[in-house]
């Protein structure tokens, strides 16, 4: 379980994640510590505020511009430290996901590749978190890729296309790079519909790895579920032959199996709303796609469909049909599985803290090696932000000074009213949340990370004036 000191003390989190990091000196590894130090204690600030002297941030930059060091070594021990997370665990979620970082303010910064529609410049950022399923804790990052973009050829067949290396190989390379879970540990492969890849399923099958994954693609399925001939497309269809089946329509006759109310977090211009779900599963077997050069064996997966209910006017009503590998044979399962797939919004809730939080698109480096360096700092740091949400569900009717350090429930009491004594730490951390903007309407639900962050960040301030205050006295 994690401990409020483990994460929100600035020094002690720095050593803890960066204390054993490699980089062929000891001396890099001291400035490893003392940058990502800085960097917590206020990681919405440029690195010039964060570090404060002039010559602190002279040696930052030869840090961040040196060859001997390198993203992967700054992410190994927090790599290594969620694995041994992950290995206590019966079943672990990895969470994956794609994002873009731009840097389209910063057109001196070299090595940059187009993202969006090619008229910016920036990065592209493949993230795998370990989640907790009941929970929904976040363990730690369990695998990340930062990769540039690569411009198809001018005049590129389709022949040297389908040969070439393809971007969406990196859900395959994250799922290769996690690798095999030990005997009597289940790890699941949670992503969107842009993981919909059917090399990605067959990949989770070879690691032995399990997938709970939103569909994109109608695929041609088979409801017998003994081993099929290879699905040819290119022959054609014999007299009185039924058509092939497609996984939506056929998904989408299944018999209602249940109902239930699921929360609907907002998103982009969605508001945030509860719907009213029917749900339906079953057994398929997926067709492989025709490859041409080559035919890949067809894969045996379980089923869920969830659609609204009677969706407000004006409101797209939510869909999902999700293949697994994992057994669901009662709705019990069926819902587990939907609940799975629902943590999946934890890793865009961690991309918008590495660029929000941590103001990563904001950061002038020279070069995309300097920004891959900064990253391994910024990218546990964007995790510490999250996993202060985590500690805040942790025990909430438990007394807030056996958790939380005592200064701080002393502060907080004194800065929203009343006493620490008897303060629990739902309490303790709703008035944090309200320090930072936090409502507290009953629409509003639980404190998001960024309200507890702003508020931590106002406690860690006031707590400053304390201690200076005490040595003055001293003095």
């Amino acid at each position: 379980m994690l401990e409020w000191k483990a994460v929100m003390s600035p020094e002690g989190w720095a050593r803890a994640t960066f204390g054993e990091v490699r980089l062929g000196d000891e001396r890099r590894t001291r400035r490893a510590v003392k940058l990502a130090e800085a960097i917590a204690r206020e990681p919405n600030v440029s690195l010039p505020k964060q570090l404060g002297e002039p010559k602190e941030v002279k040696a930052t930059y030869r840090f961040l511009q040196s060859a001997q060091v390198n993203y992967e070594a700054l992410m190994r021990p927090h790599l290594l430290q969620t694995r041994e997370e992950c290995l206590q665990r019966a079943v672990v979620l990895l969470v994956q996901d794609t994002t873009e970082l731009d840097y389209q303010a910063h057109r001196q910064t070299s090595g940059l590749g187009p993202i969006g529609n090619g008229r910016h410049q920036g990065f592209l950022l493949q993230t795998v978190l370990a989640v907790e399923p009941t929970s929904g804790d976040l363990l730690g990052m369990a695998h990340q890729e930062p990769f540039v973009r690569q411009p198809a050829p001018k005049g590129e067949r389709y022949s040297e296309r389908v040969k070439r290396e393809r971007e969406s190989q990196v859900w395959e390379r994250a799922v290769q790079a996690i690798g095999a879970p030990p005997q009597g540990v289940v790890w699941v492969q949670v992503g969107d519909r842009y993981s919909d890849i059917y090399t990605l399923f067959l990949q989770c099958r070879e690691q032995q790895t399990h997938f709970v994954i939103r569909a994109a693609q109608d695929r041609c399925v088979d409801e017998r579920v003994e081993e099929v001939a290879p699905d040819l497309k290119g022959r054609k269809r014999k007299a009185g032959e039924p058509p092939q089946a497609h996984l939506f329509e056929t998904v989408r006759g299944w018999a209602v199996c249940d109902e239930q109310e699921v929360e609907v977090p907002a998103e982009h211009e969605r508001k945030a709303r509860t719907a009213r779900v029917a749900m339906s599963y079953g057994q398929l077997r997926l067709l492989a796609p025709d490859k041409r050069e080559h035919q890949l064996p067809s894969m045996l997966v379980w089923v869920v469909r969830v659609w609204e209910v009677d969706a407000p006017e004006g409101v797209e009503p939510l869909e999902w049909v999700l293949l697994t590998s994992l057994p669901v044979q009662s709705v019990e399962q069926a819902w587990e599985r939907v609940g799975w797939y629902r943590r999946r919004w934890i890793v865009e809730d961690y991309h918008q803290a590495l660029k929000t939080g941590c103001r990563m698109e904001e950061r002038q480096v020279e070069s995309y090696e300097g920004l891959r360096r900064l990253l391994g700092l910024l990218a546990p740091t964007a995790v510490r932000l999250l996993q202060l949400r985590t500690l805040a569900r942790q025990q909430p009717e438990r007394a807030a000074e056996e958790v939380v350090p005592r200064e701080v429930v002393q502060v907080v009491a004194l800065k929203t009213g009343g006493g620490a004594a008897g303060m629990t730490v739902e309490q303790c951390v709703g008035r944090i949340a309200q320090l930072g903007g936090y409502q507290g309407r009953r629409s509003d639900g639980p404190p998001g990370w960024k309200t507890l962050w702003h508020g931590w960040l106002k406690i860690q301030t006031l707590l400053e004036g304390v201690h200076l205050a005490h040595q003055v006295l001293l003095e």
